[in-house]
């Protein structure tokens, strides 16, 4: 081979950007560290043996700014990856292991810690506000002002969010009520409730980027549904508790008294300012090396708490659930996800949207806080099993559904107009 002419410049890998489609602004956002890869100049193939100094020379700065040299960084990315890539089957154990083992589950749930101030408060609460702050830490608000360009996207997709679990409550509740005897239903009705007045859930933007879909849309959904939850979430409830039971409206109307107030203020508003002030002081450099520890904390705090919750709902469940209130429960889980699903398809089609805005709509409509869900039902309605039980179904559907979704989505070709 022929050795590059003196001073001729070395070949650039380049990619092509995806451009964003008409009536969404912002571009598609790939992972920081592949684009400072494709930057990378490669040095000629024979003088690569010659001058192995200068490719490294050139090479490292690029990749270091993206990424954390660190072992221990390098291992946490690791595991972080794995457990977010086997999360279903990770999932599935945690529930087999509360099955098998509930004892430590119950100390979890039992555990409280007291606060400066005086008085205590559980390990429930504390979990959330951990979730709360890793979310807003790893948020990158700048790609938030590309939603700017149409606004009404965002705000579309935020109310069907919340509207379309919500009309699924409002139609399925007084129709359960009138087929199926209350010893069936009391209890099911709440859960799903509890599930369909929940945010987005931060999951959603992870699947979006995965499958190529636009990320500052669905960043969008989780960021203003979290900031406006305070005030949606107990609303909503109170919708949803005209459809439903008299035991069944007493119970919402528990969460709604204890989702208000301080409590609420301190567990689910502080730790999100706190994350976002993090970010903001931190820098997105240092964030970005820190990502790594943010995904394992999130990660093995919603597995904590699926444990814990677990650990009560599938002991009662097993002992004295009847196969038809298990079969009603797993029903109404799917239904959440399918339903986001089938709005998200609706709205691409009827906002001219293209495939990267239908990839978001889909994760985001079809994925819910169950976090958040786990925490309330656990910490308020301990004993209401069912409601748990829901919860957790809720959870494991909406992680099949995504993966589902994301294999499907992964065989059709990356330029289509959206769901065919």
């Amino acid at each position: 081979m022929r050795r590059a002419a003196a001073g001729a410049k070395a070949p650039v890998a380049t990619i092509s950007r995806p451009v964003c489609p008409a009536g969404l602004g912002g571009p598609l956002y790939e992972p920081a560290a592949l684009s400072a890869i494709l930057k990378y100049r490669a040095p000629d193939s024979d003088s690569n043996q010659h001058q192995p100094a200068v490719g490294r020379r050139t090479f490292e700065p690029l990749v270091a700014a993206h990424l954390d040299s660190s072992a221990n960084s390098g291992r946490l990315a690791r595991w972080g990856g794995w457990l977010h890539r086997y999360f279903l089957f990770v999932l599935l154990g945690t529930y087999l292991l509360a099955g098998l083992a509930p004892g430590p589950g119950a100390v979890i749930r039992q555990f409280s810690v007291r606060l400066p101030w005086g008085g205590e408060e559980r390990a429930s609460m504390l979990l959330l506000g951990v979730l709360l702050f890793c979310a807003a830490a790893v948020i990158q608000w700048a790609q938030i002002r590309d939603l700017l360009q149409r606004p009404s996207v965002v705000m579309i997709g935020l109310l069907t969010a919340w509207f379309g679990p919500v009309l699924l409550v409002v139609v399925v509740g007084p129709l359960l009520s009138w087929l199926s005897p209350s010893e069936t239903t009391a209890g099911v009705m709440v859960g799903l409730a509890l599930v369909a007045a929940m945010p987005v859930a931060n999951s959603s933007a992870g699947w979006t980027q995965n499958a190529g879909g636009h990320v500052a849309l669905s960043l969008g959904l989780v960021v203003l549904s979290i900031v406006l939850s305070p005030l949606a979430t107990p609303s909503l409830l109170k919708i949803m508790g005209w459809a439903l039971t008299a035991d069944d409206t007493a119970h919402i109307e528990q969460v709604v008294n204890q989702f208000s107030g301080w409590r609420f203020i301190l567990w689910v508003i502080l730790p999100s300012l706190a994350g976002a002030v993090t970010a903001w002081a931190a820098g997105r450099e240092r964030i970005a090396a820190a990502k790594a520890w943010f995904r394992l904390i999130t990660l093995g705090t919603i597995l904590v708490l699926n444990y814990a919750n677990a650990s009560l709902a599938i002991d009662k469940a097993w002992a004295h659930e009847s196969r038809a209130a298990l079969a009603l429960a797993s029903a109404l889980a799917v239904s959440v996800s399918v339903v986001g699903i089938l709005l998200a398809g609706a709205q691409t089609r009827l906002c001219g949207l293209h495939r990267p805005a239908w990839i978001a709509l889909t994760f985001g409509l079809s994925m819910k806080h169950t976090g958040l869900a786990l925490v309330l039902a656990g910490e308020f309605l301990k004993d209401e099993p069912r409601v748990i039980m829901v919860v957790l179904l809720t959870t494991l559907a909406q992680h099949v559904a995504a993966a589902a979704m994301d294999r499907h989505m992964q065989r059709w070709a990356l330029d289509g107009p959206g769901p065919k």
